[in-house]
């Protein structure tokens, strides 16, 4: 069976939460659980898509919990 959500998730998930979005000199970010905020991003359609992906990764068990993975939209790598 395939879900968008992690194993640990009770049936009450909401896709995204409002709070995991925020908006700062003109462009979108999202915070993860692992504590990361991933961004900047020109239009919030693109955050949410971008957030998707991140989930799906993180759910799909490739990636240990405590991970640092920070998903960039071009340029340089995070260090």
């Amino acid at each position: 069976m395939t879900t968008d959500r992690r194993i640990d998730d009770s049936d009450a998930y909401s896709k995204f939460r409002p709070s995991r979005f925020s908006k700062d000199g003109g462009k979108w970010y999202f915070a993860t659980r692992e504590g990361t905020l991933e961004g900047p991003f020109e239009l919030k359609s693109a955050a949410e898509e971008r957030l998707t992906t991140y989930i799906k990764i993180m759910a799909s068990g490739f990636m240990p919990r405590n991970s640092t993975l920070s998903i960039q939209t071009g340029g340089s790598p995070k260090r």
